[in-house]
């Protein structure tokens, strides 16, 4: 099991941007963020890229915008986490379980990252629902 550690307010992944003369780019702020959790996720992990399917569990506590919709919050991670190498990849094949849980209070923003080997396991729920 692997923990990380992000202590600063997530900021959701953006859209690419372009100029009227069709260069691309993203945000300012977007880019200034992942490149400090990138920055901060390399201080915490010095192994080789995951490259077995893993379960990935995001904990965002403390004052994070609750205005970005989840599937961009849990993008501009999983992507700081690829390009810092300590994920190969972020596609289905390699993160088959994926979890974000949002605890809200005052407190300063951090989000906990826990990744652990996948274990495949076909959820009770279902039954029920079938």
């Amino acid at each position: 099991m692997i923990t990380l550690t992000l202590t600063d307010t997530i900021v959701p992944k953006a859209r690419p941007r372009g100029t009227p003369t069709g260069r691309h780019y993203l945000p300012d702020n977007y880019r200034q963020w992942k490149d400090n959790a990138i920055w901060e996720l390399k201080q915490q992990h010095h192994g080789s890229p995951i490259a077995v399917p893993v379960q990935i569990e995001i904990l965002l506590i403390g004052k994070h915008s609750r205005r970005g919709d989840a599937d961009n919050i849990a993008g501009a991670i999983l992507d700081a986490m690829v390009q810092a190498g300590i994920l190969k990849d972020d596609n289905l094949t390699r993160i088959p379980s994926l979890s974000l849980k949002l605890f809200h209070n005052p407190d300063d923003p951090v989000a906990h990252i826990r990744i652990e080997e996948y274990k495949p396991q076909f959820p009770e729920w279902i039954y029920r629902a079938i």
